[in-house]
């Protein structure tokens, strides 16, 4: 089985991080207008393999922030204009 997801983040978006010290494993929430995005792990995924995808996941997020840095700091000018007329 195969799914796609698309989560479109704005100015609403909140993040939140829910910890439970050494009684359960965190819940990381995006929350948007009329959808969310949970990452959490179950008892039944070894905690090592939950750690290799967070590690994996954690690393691709701050290449995103680095990609985003480079688009944000020379855009386009199709993306000028549109971030004018907003």
């Amino acid at each position: 089985m195969t799914a796609s997801m698309a989560f479109y983040a704005d100015r609403n978006t909140t993040i939140r991080l829910s910890k439970y010290g050494t009684e359960r494993t965190p819940i990381l929430t995006l929350d948007g207008e009329d959808h969310s995005l949970t990452v959490s792990v179950f008892d039944r995924v070894p905690i090592a393999e939950h750690l290799a995808f967070v590690r994996e996941l954690s690393a691709a997020c701050a290449d995103y922030v680095k990609a985003l840095e480079t688009y944000a700091a020379a855009p386009p000018e199709s993306v000028k204009d549109r971030d004018e007329e907003a």
